[in-house]
C-alpha cells in the first residue's frame, strides 16, 4: 500500500481516535483531522472533497465519521473509500461485517488495515501492549481488559495511558471542574429496577467520567442510565436492552451493542428518562 496516496480522515475526540492519529503521524500517513466531537459525520460541516482532490489521493480511509452521501460521492469520483467504524447509527449498521459478525474496535481495524505488527509499532515508538489495550478498551472498556487477562496493575497503566492521550484534547484548567461535576452527579445517583440513574444539567460530558468511577469503585459491569441534559444526550450502559432501545428510538450503539445513546436534536422526537423507562420496564 502506498501511504502517500492514502488520506486518513479522523476526528481525534477520544483516546482511540487520538492514538490512531498519533500512529498515522509517525507513519507519515497523510491525514485530515476533523474538529467535530462525538457524533461526527463526514456529511456535515466541512467539505473534504476539495482537500482530497488537491492532495492527489486515490484512497480515503474514514474513521468513525459516518456519511453515506459523501462516501457515495467520493466513490463516484473514483476514489477507493475504506470505512473504519464499529457502531450502530440510526438507519446505518457499522457494527457488523458483511457476514453479520461484530466488528473489532476502530483502532484494531486500523492496525489490521495497515499491517501494523508489534515490531512495526515498536519501531514507530509505540508500546504494542498499550496499543492493543486501547483497542480492547474502546470495544469492551475495563471489562474487556479483564476478560483478556490484564492484571489490575496493567489495567491501571492502561487507564493512565488513556488519560495521557486525552490530555491532548482536555483543558487542564477545566478538567478538574468536570471531574467534580461527575462526582457530584454520582453522589446524587438513584436506583431504578437494577439501573443506577445519574443526571446532570451541567454542560459536561459525564458518561466517560462516570464509567471510570464505576470501574474504580464498583469494579464490575454496572447498568447505568446517564442523562446529560445540557448536551441533549441520554445513554443506557451495560444493558441487555440496548438494541431494543436502538430499534425503538434510533440513536447509536457502542461497546459490543450493550450500550446505547441518543442525542436530542431539533426536529427529532424527544427521548429522555420517561421514554427510556417505558422500554426497560
Amino acid at each position: 500500500m502506498d501511504v502517500k496516496k492514502t488520506v486518513l480522515i479522523v476526528p481525534p475526540n477520544d483516546a482511540e481516535a487520538i492514538l490512531i492519529s498519533q500512529i498515522a503521524d509517525k507513519m507519515e500517513l497523510p491525514m485530515i483531522a476533523s474538529k467535530q466531537t462525538h457524533g461526527a459525520s463526514i456529511d456535515k460541516g466541512r467539505d473534504y472533497v476539495p482537500l482530497i482532490k488537491k492532495g492527489g489521493y486515490t484512497r480515503v480511509v474514514i474513521v468513525e465519521m459516518p456519511g453515506p452521501k459523501t462516501e457515495a460521492h467520493l466513490k463516484q469520483l473514483g476514489f477507493e473509500v475504506v470505512v473504519i467504524d464499529h457502531h450502530h447509527y440510526t438507519g446505518l449498521d457499522r457494527a457488523h461485517d458483511a457476514r453479520g459478525r461484530m466488528l473489532p474496535s476502530s483502532l484494531e481495524q486500523f492496525v489490521r488495515l495497515f499491517k501494523l505488527t508489534p515490531a512495526r509499532l515498536k519501531k514507530l515508538g509505540f508500546d504494542p501492549h498499550l496499543v492493543k489495550a486501547v483497542g480492547i478498551m474502546d470495544r469492551g472498556y475495563v471489562w474487556g481488559l479483564q476478560d483478556e487477562g490484564f492484571s489490575k496493575k496493567e489495567i491501571s497503566d492502561v487507564l493512565a495511558y488513556q488519560d495521557s492521550l486525552l490530555g491532548s484534547v482536555r483543558n487542564p484548567a477545566t478538567e478538574a471542574r468536570k471531574q467534580r461535576v461527575a462526582q457530584q452527579a454520582w453522589k446524587r445517583r438513584k436506583k431504578w429496577k437494577g439501573y443506577l440513574v445519574i443526571e446532570s444539567r451541567a454542560d459536561v460530558q459525564l458518561r466517560p467520567r462516570l464509567s471510570r468511577i464505576v470501574a474504580l469503585q464498583i469494579g464490575k459491569p454496572t447498568a447505568l442510565i446517564v442523562i446529560e441534559r445540557a448536551r441533549g444526550l441520554i445513554y443506557v450502559q451495560e444493558s441487555d436492552h440496548a438494541m431494543e432501545l436502538f430499534g425503538r428510538f434510533g440513536g447509536f450503539t457502542f461497546g459490543l451493542d450493550r450500550n446505547w445513546g441518543y442525542r436530542n436534536e431539533k426536529g427529532k422526537p424527544k427521548v429522555w428518562l420517561k421514554e427510556v423507562q417505558s422500554v426497560l420496564i
